[in-house]
């Protein structure tokens, strides 16, 4: 292989990963910092100039903000970071928990030979949930889990891990204004280091910003949907129990 085959391969590498979507929406920030390495990689091995990763960053980075806008438009989405009760819709006992895209029931069999009850996986439609012990299979749109046999689910966030610490979500409004009020400077600014650290709790946390006003200040305060606090609380499903029925 000479030196163009090898560049024109480790720049291909480098573009399937930027337009690698599930990546980018799934975890910006690791996406953002693997294209950042890749560059940087690429000019220690000679491969291209400062020049070009410098280009290479700053499409990086666009991406990182495109992805940031996308989600906060488009908030009820699955994690695979964070933990799920999953419970019936309407209300009732609840079924199970997926933390870390790992099923596991509250009648847990037990097997040691089957350690989980199942796993989230995605195919070429979207995410599915394989059980371990059947062959029966479910669906995951937005945070609904249908399953083959059409019982439908509700999967309430309860956790999130963020650098190896596990943290519960963010119930405080007190707490959630002064984060809107951040990652609004932030996304303003162009300040990475601010919103890689304020993210992730920001969007775990049980409100989202008012859909009516925007929480935009001129707005806000006379908004009869949010009381003029700029934000709302999420949807939630109808209370539920922690324990399946005997």
């Amino acid at each position: 292989m000479n030196f163009e085959q090898a560049k024109a391969l480790r720049l291909k590498h480098w573009r399937d990963t930027l337009d690698d979507h599930d990546f980018r929406m799934q975890s910006p920030e690791r996406h953002r910092s693997t294209l950042h390495e890749i560059s940087a990689r690429l000019v220690e091995e000679g491969l291209i100039d400062q020049l070009d990763q410098f280009d290479m960053d700053e499409m990086a980075n666009a991406a990182y903000w495109l992805a940031v806008e996308e989600l906060q438009a488009c908030p009820i989405l699955y994690r695979p970071s964070y933990g799920y009760d999953v419970v019936p819709k309407g209300g009732g006992p609840r079924f199970g928990k997926v933390f870390h895209s790992i099923l596991t029931l509250d009648n847990n069999r037990g097997s040691k030979l089957q350690p989980y009850d199942g796993k989230v996986c995605r195919d070429g439609t979207g995410l599915m949930l394989k059980f371990s012990y059947a062959n029966t299979t479910g669906r995951i749109d937005g945070l609904t889990l249908t399953l083959d046999d059409g019982r439908q689910f509700d999967l309430v966030a309860t956790e999130r891990m963020v650098e190896g610490v596990v943290y519960p979500v963010t119930q405080d409004p007190d707490v959630y204004r002064w984060m809107l009020d951040v990652v609004q400077v932030a996304m303003e600014n162009k300040h990475f280091s601010i919103m890689e650290k304020v993210r992730p709790f920001f969007e775990m946390a049980k409100f989202l910003p008012c859909s009516a006003c925007q929480d935009h200040f001129g707005k806000r305060d006379d908004c009869a949907a949010c009381g003029g606090l700029g934000f709302t609380p999420k949807p939630e499903p109808p209370s539920y129990t922690l324990k399946p029925e005997e």
